[in-house]
């Protein structure tokens, strides 16, 4: 009966937490509520998997994110490691804390419970040493094979200086019989950003698949426990290109919450309206990408042109076209002019015809529908097992998306439509992201048909007060979360990013697996990747000097000749 209840719309926040207390109550050391929509549970480390087991067996949310953190203070001796499991089931996030001592700190791995946690705990291992006890897969994700042991970047105390670091011998892989490994990546035709998956294969098919990440890193995470509140704004801009705003939508969201802020209606519109503007840029971006790797470059043709249309709206509003930088903590830098809102509307219906356009080619198109149509097959099922997000989920029936279960910004006055398609192949997600399209431009008219009038920022204090912050939004491939811990001062302890990329790649291994090699790319173009937005940790050191660490901006990285080491 609760297992019902739970997943039923009709129970509000307050209700869900209720239920995911109770479920949690018999195993729980205590409970806090460190914001009304949130509910942390402290449990021990025999207590872990029964806890968590009696949140899936209640069918509570899904695996969200896990967060690793180092309680380092003056004492790095005497402080501990913990690791945080947040669940979120509509707006209620529930968040296990397991709190394990620096030294040989190990864990039970959730991963017989929820298969997602996969890649989350071997980030974790990577970054913080924490060891996961009974994980499937214990590769390394996020760092170099010659990174030395007992190195952990994202600990306080971690030395990172290039003498500590220097590369360590590892000995080749393993033999693997008569099965042939093929590997694509990390620099690969089919990859337009570097990862390295390794698939194994008898004949022409796939029965085993690996990933590896950590190639485009920029060391973003740890650089934010260095940078004030401001300056980090304009750091997390740059995790993605094609999602810059949303990143930092997520990141001012935060902090404000932190702060008790709110900004203005005006301000919130606006920030809506880039977000949505951003969506139609990435999805069309992806349209001509995924075009181009089932060999059809007149549909990669015709989307990238017509994408121009939107950068140059955003260009015509923020003078940028890729690296907006439309907000600010308290609000937006950017105003709509009459001039600017004429020339969306203009847009909008270009773009809708052209959509238009695009939805019948996808759907009837003999030669895409052989590369598409009961390829990658997700049933709604795997879907939820494998915690995928975004248009990626929705195209297998599963209506999870943050807009809806919880509004932000505009969104909260002006809900969408959620587009849902219950084939699951890749065809399904190539529907939903053109129809997103199309609701896109619906949903732009109806914001600037009820702009608010009013300021666009609000006063921020420069110091956030203590404490800790979930924010989540909706990229254009799926849910976006950010974490937050600030130690009253005016920068912040701990930023964790969890994007949706680190959610689906789990299905493209387990989807790969039993189909031919040539549909590979395909359907891992399906999930739409975005490999810059796992970025971690990197030495950069200038050419002319290999020997002598340097610490350089990224606006002047790119002013300089800078050759990047793993």
């Amino acid at each position: 009966m609760m297992q019902a209840q739970v997943n039923t719309p009709l129970l509000n926040t307050a209700e869900r937490l209720e239920a995911a207390r109770q479920a949690t109550a018999p195993f729980a050391a205590s409970f806090e509520t460190p914001e009304p929509h949130r509910l942390d549970v402290y449990v021990d480390v025999d207590q872990f998997l029964a806890a968590a087991g009696a949140l899936h067996v209640l069918r509570w949310g899904y695996l969200a994110s896990v967060t690793g953190l180092d309680r380092a203070g003056k004492d790095v001796s005497e402080s501990s490691l913990e690791v945080l499991y947040h669940f979120c089931s509509g707006e209620a996030i529930v968040t296990l804390r397991i709190v394990l001592a620096r030294e040989n700190p190990r864990l039970s791995s959730l991963c017989g419970v929820y298969a997602s946690a996969s890649i989350f705990e071997r980030e974790v291992t990577d970054l913080l040493g924490i060891v996961f006890e009974g994980a499937p897969d214990t590769h390394r994700l996020v760092l170099a094979d010659d990174w030395p042991d007992g190195i952990y970047p994202l600990r306080k105390d971690a030395d990172l200086s290039p003498e500590a670091i220097a590369p360590v011998a590892r000995p080749q892989n393993e033999d693997t019989g008569n099965r042939f490994v093929v590997p694509i990546g990390p620099q690969h035709p089919a990859l337009k950003e570097p990862g390295h998956f390794e698939f194994t294969i008898e004949g022409e098919t796939v029965v085993g698949a690996t990933v590896r990440l950590g190639y485009a890193h920029r060391g973003i995470e740890k650089m934010t426990e260095q940078r004030n509140w401001v300056q980090n704004l304009y750091l997390l801009e740059r995790v993605c290109g094609i999602c810059s705003h949303i990143h930092a939508t997520a990141y001012c969201q935060a902090v404000e919450q932190l702060a008790e802020v709110t900004i203005p209606a005006r301000a919130e519109a606006i920030r809506t309206l880039f977000a949505e503007l951003e969506r139609l840029h990435s999805h069309m971006l992806w349209l001509g990408v995924s075009a181009h790797e089932a060999g059809f470059d007149t549909l990669f043709m015709y989307s990238w042109r017509d994408r121009e249309t939107v950068m140059d709206l955003l260009e015509q509003i923020s003078g940028n076209r890729v690296h907006y930088s439309a907000n600010v903590l308290g609000g937006v830098k950017f105003d709509l002019e009459p001039e600017h809102i004429e020339a969306i509307l203009s847009g909008m219906d270009l773009i809708e015809e052209r959509s238009r356009y695009y939805l019948e080619i996808v759907s009837s198109d003999p030669m895409f529908k052989r590369r598409t149509v009961g390829v990658g097959v997700m049933s709604a099922e795997q879907a939820e097992d494998w915690t995928v997000v975004g248009p990626t989920a929705r195209g297998s029936g599963v209506a999870r998306e943050v807009r809806f279960e919880s509004p932000y910004l505009s969104y909260r006055h002006h809900p969408p439509e959620m587009i849902l398609d219950t084939a699951g192949d890749l065809a399904a997600r190539f529907r939903v992201r053109v129809l997103e399209m199309l609701e896109s431009c619906r949903y732009i008219r109806v914001l600037l048909a009820d702009l608010p009038t009013g300021d666009l920022t609000t006063r921020m204090p420069r110091k956030i007060k203590a404490g800790e912050t979930i924010s989540r939004v909706e990229a254009p491939r799926g849910e976006l979360m950010y974490f937050i811990r600030s130690g009253g001062g005016d920068m912040p302890e701990r930023i964790r990013v969890r994007t949706p990329t680190l959610c689906n790649l789990g299905s493209v291994l387990s989807l790969s697996i039993g189909r031919q090699l040539a549909d590979v790319p395909m359907i891992l173009a399906g999930v739409d990747p975005c490999f810059s937005c796992n970025d971690r940790t990197i030495t950069l050191r200038r050419q002319d000097d290999r020997d002598a660490p340097q610490t350089w901006t990224w606006d002047r990285l790119r002013r300089h000749g800078i050759e990047v080491y793993r």
